[in-house]
């Protein structure tokens, strides 16, 4: 016998009519047809007891007057008659089945199923996809957030040079011979590996008092934006002690060098709140896809936590456009912008995905 049937019987103990049943099981088994009835024998009918007449001479006018008592079903109500000691009525919607009459509901409750509660199955391919798509966003924003070339300068005498959030970077090897020169290109690439080296440098004495030759640095070299702005003004103010304008001049230029980081500070902020936003709505959806239960129900919320965080992503980028100081310099956006994007788009189209699911 299937989980249904046994519901539809259990309804039909309980005294309902088989309409009735059949709506109540249909509201947990959609697709529930009952199986044929079988007839079951009818029970014989318990006779009521009759009371002794006394014989006709000695009451003849309660012969006349007094109906004669007939045999009722036991599930009729009983007819009280004089001077007759009937048993026990029984209930008039009594439950046929003594097993399940027992603690059963009253008539006209809406039944329950019996079954126990199951864990949730597996949720359908497009969850899936919400979840991988998810993942795939947050990878891409944590991946931008150490990349450096979020922004790219375009000049000739800059070539190779990239910024990110807060990093900056040089690659020597694209480095140009200049026109008329009679260095070589290997000599132009050493001694800018060896010049860069000392101005991204945290402490550029130091550095300078390592000795390091070309053959032992990389031609791609990194170095924090601020310690670059520092150097620079540091170096370029040496070739102008005695001139109070020039040294003005070097100090604001610094000072604008320093925007740079400082936008990218704020835009990484607001870029690892979407990456940890990721992470959670990741968390939620699988959870929810896989059929767990988190506190509170969370897995129900895993959508819109993907939503926002594509958003913070997407909003990263904004602030830190917006914030970048307003200079001459040729530049673009690099890789690390449309990663972010990239992952943007993608968290925010794992939201929407799992709110097509409903999920």
């Amino acid at each position: 016998m299937s989980d249904a049937q046994a519901y539809y019987d259990q309804v039909l103990g309980m005294g309902h009519t088989e309409a009735n049943a059949l709506a109540y099981t249909r509201q947990h088994y959609p697709d529930f047809l009952p199986a044929p009835a079988i007839q079951a024998p009818s029970p014989a009918p318990v006779p009521q007891p009759t009371a002794e007449l006394q014989p006709a001479v000695m009451q003849p006018a309660a012969v006349t007057s007094a109906p004669v008592a007939s045999p009722q079903p036991a599930t009729s109500t009983a007819v009280a008659q004089p001077s007759v000691a009937l048993p026990t009525a029984v209930p008039a919607m009594a439950s046929p089945n003594p097993a399940v009459a027992v603690g059963a509901p009253a008539l006209g409750a809406t039944p329950q199923p019996y079954l126990p509660m199951v864990k949730a199955g597996p949720s359908p391919a497009m969850a899936y996809a919400a979840v991988v798509l998810l993942l795939v966003g947050a990878l891409l924003g944590v991946t931008a957030q150490f990349n450096h070339e979020w922004l790219i300068s375009n000049e000739d005498d800059t070539t190779g040079l990239s910024a990110g959030l807060t990093t900056i970077q040089l690659d020597c090897s694209q480095s140009d011979v200049p026109a008329e020169s009679t260095l070589t290109k290997q000599n132009v690439v050493d001694q800018c590996k060896v010049f860069t080296y000392g101005l991204f440098a945290e402490d550029m004495e130091a550095a300078a008092a390592e000795n390091k030759s070309a053959d032992d640095l990389d031609d791609v070299l990194v170095g924090n934006y601020e310690d670059y702005c520092d150097n620079t003004y540091t170096f370029a103010s040496a070739f102008a002690m005695g001139n109070e304008t020039a040294l003005e001049d070097l100090a604001e230029a610094r000072d604008t060098c320093l925007e740079t980081p400082a936008a990218g500070s704020t835009g990484g902020l607001v870029l690892w709140m979407g990456f940890i936003g990721a992470v959670l709505g990741t968390l939620m959806l699988g959870a929810g896809s896989l059929g767990y239960r988190l506190p509170s129900e969370a897995e129900k919320h895993g959508k819109w936590v993907g939503m926002a965080a594509g958003v913070l992503m997407l909003l990263a980028v904004l602030v830190w456009w917006v914030l970048l100081p307003d200079t001459d310099t040729d530049t673009s956006a690099g890789m690390g912008v449309w990663v972010t994007v990239l992952g943007g788009v993608l968290s925010i189209t794992a939201g929407v995905l799992a709110f097509l699911d409903k999920k």
